[in-house]
């Protein structure tokens, strides 16, 4: 169930709904934070046992590989080696079923069980069980049904739902991440789940293809593309399976970035020959308002999260550095003064901070308060590391990185104290956009 257009898949919202989340199964007052000391995933991560799923589900195995990767990914926690687990394999999962004595001994603080069971031909059920050890309590559980061939996606649920549990914290699994890939010989426009799996072909026109986008609603990416022979923006309607070109203005139509909560687009426009940003309709490409009247060279414009400020890049002094403006373009305001080349900024959740890419010999990941204080050094001599993007919780920057030779996607909590490669195989990823939240 994909749409195509034109030989191109569009097709991450086929899945809408193929998973559905049913009542918890235990009191809503049990849910309670495992403990106040926990602000970011990094920052100490919590002994977890992760039992073999029982039920008898012939996707057991595919299940139990994503569930425990994706706890793994998340920073929040140690996975324990099953090969040290007292209790006999199959134990049940509910309370009174099991002893916490096994656990409590081995030193596990959470014990995330799950059952999975096929029903009703092709379906598949899911009961997710979350303890305390060393309190003896529970901390929630709850039950999904999902097609028979939606294994990952009931597994990326059920680590939503242990994270939760745990950190009264959304998971970041319900994600994807929109990227410009060159797999096929030419660059184009991909989707891919938080975890490097179901890459999705959006584009295939054998251009280049780059800098895509994600609106607020997560059903339209806009990117910009050379397939007409001159750098043009476009949007991908994934929901109803169309590609339009929005803009075609001559010179440079780039570096799109959509507001939070209208229909209308940020980017680079050459018109007169110098690139200054400007706002568009996100249907019609009519020009809305000319936002930066400056002489230097304006690029990489990222709204606010509540779209009342815009952040770009600009060589007006020189040497390319970040600023914040008004989303107006009124009240431009310098926010980076250490360096010579910093590019690419990308606004955190909150608001109150900006990840970008500085240049010091490699490329490398930052974060600065809009202030310009407490400036962070995210990556640092691993290669060149770009395209930031945070993750919609804010607790995750996203970017491209060649510290395995090609380049990939990783992530990083915001601390930059766990890191770790999302995508695999041949590489060739660049540009990531990481989604809202999604219903699947």
């Amino acid at each position: 169930m994909r749409r195509w257009v034109g030989g191109a898949t569009l097709g991450p919202l086929a899945i809408v709904a193929a998973v559905s989340m049913q009542p918890s199964l235990v009191d809503a007052n049990e849910l309670k934070l495992y403990t106040g000391e926990l602000t970011y995933p990094g920052e100490r991560k919590m002994p977890i046992a992760l039992p073999k799923p029982v039920g008898g589900s012939g996707a057991v195995d595919e299940f139990y590989e994503v569930l425990e990767n994706d706890l793994r990914l998340s920073g929040w926690f140690e996975i324990m080696e099953p090969g040290s687990f007292l209790e006999p394999a199959g134990t049940g999962v509910r309370p009174g079923q099991f002893r916490y004595e096994d656990w409590d001994s081995l030193g596990t603080a959470i014990l995330g069980k799950a059952l999975l069971q096929s029903r009703n031909g092709n379906q598949l059920y899911a009961e997710a069980w979350v303890y305390d050890v060393a309190g003896a309590r529970r901390l929630g559980a709850r039950s999904f049904i999902a097609d028979g061939d939606h294994a990952r996606l009931l597994a990326h649920k059920v680590a939503n739902e242990i994270i939760y549990r745990v950190t009264l914290r959304d998971g970041p699994f319900n994600t994807r991440f929109a990227v410009s890939g060159s797999f096929s010989g030419s660059k184009e426009i991909y989707t891919v789940d938080f975890d490097g799996y179901g890459l999705t072909r959006i584009t295939r026109n054998g251009s280049i293809n780059i800098q895509p986008a994600w609106d607020h609603t997560g059903t339209k990416i806009a990117y910009t593309s050379y397939a007409a022979g001159n750098p043009d923006l476009y949007v991908a309607d994934l929901a109803g399976g169309q590609i339009t070109r929005v803009s075609a203005r001559n010179g440079i139509n780039s570096g799109a970035d959509w507001h939070p909560s209208r229909n209308l687009l940020a980017l680079t426009l050459s018109p007169g020959g110098n690139p200054d940003i400007y706002s568009l309709d996100g249907t019609t490409g009519r020009q809305m308002e000319r936002l930066t009247k400056d002489l230097g060279i304006d690029v990489g414009v990222s709204y606010s999260p509540d779209g009342s400020m815009i952040a770009f890049s600009s060589d007006r002094s020189e040497k390319p550095q970040i600023y914040v403006a008004n989303a107006d373009g009124s009240n431009p305001r310098r926010v980076t003064f250490m360096g010579n080349y910093n590019v690419d900024p990308a606004w955190h959740p909150d608001g109150d901070k900006l990840a970008f890419v500085g240049r010091d010999g490699n490329f490398d990941v930052l974060t600065i308060n809009l202030d310009g204080s407490e400036l962070t050094r995210i990556t640092q001599g691993q290669g060149d590391n770009e395209d930031p993007c945070f993750s919609p919780d804010g607790y995750y920057i996203a970017f491209s990185s060649t510290r395995t030779g090609q380049s990939h996607i990783f992530a990083s909590t915001i601390n930059g104290r766990h890191q770790v490669q999302l995508t695999r195989g041949k590489g060739g990823y660049s540009n990531p956009d990481w989604s809202p939240k999604l219903d699947w």
